[in-house]
C-alpha cells in the first residue's frame, strides 16, 4: 500500500481522505508485514481510491504482487509541456537593469506568467491525485 501511495505522491492523509478511511487504519495497515489486517470493505475502498488515482495492482506472478502507474493521461502530459514552455517564456523576460517603465512592465509580465504556471502545476497535481479541478 505504501508503494502505491508513493507512485501517486500521496501522504497517508491523502489516502485516508480519498478512501474515506481513518488515518489510524491506514497507518496500522502500513505497519504490518504481509497481508493487510483490515476489513474487506476498507481494502476495497483503499484499492478503489488508488486505482482512481492511476495505480494498477499487479497480481502475484511468482515474483510477488506489485503496483505500477498508468500511463499519464493526455491532459497531464499536455499540462507538463505547457509548464515547460512557460519556463522558457519566464527566462526570456528581461527584468534586470535600471528601474524604468519597461522594466516595471516586464516584472509584471513575469509575475503573471509565473502565476499562470503555478495554476497549471496545481491543476496537474489535482489530475494526478484523481481530483480534477
Amino acid at each position: 500500500m505504501r508503494a502505491a501511495r508513493a507512485l501517486v505522491r500521496w501522504r497517508a492523509e491523502d489516502l485516508a481522505e480519498a478512501s474515506k478511511i481513518g488515518i489510524a487504519t491506514i497507518r496500522r495497515a502500513e505497519g504490518t508485514d504481509g497481508a493487510l489486517s483490515m476489513t474487506p470493505a476498507n481494502q476495497a475502498a483503499i484499492r478503489a481510491a488508488l486505482e482512481a488515482a492511476g495505480v494498477i495492482f499487479v497480481e502475484e506472478n511468482g515474483e510477488g504482487p506489485g503496483v505500477r502507474l498508468k500511463k499519464q493521461a493526455p491532459a497531464v502530459a499536455e499540462l507538463t509541456e505547457t509548464i515547460h514552455a512557460l519556463d522558457e517564456k519566464i527566462a526570456a523576460i528581461d527584468v534586470e537593469g535600471e528601474p524604468s517603465p519597461e522594466i516595471g512592465m516586464n516584472r509584471l509580465k513575469k509575475a503573471l506568467v509565473q502565476n499562470e504556471q503555478t495554476n497549471l502545476k496545481n491543476r496537474r497535481t489535482s489530475l494526478r491525485k484523481g481530483k480534477p479541478k
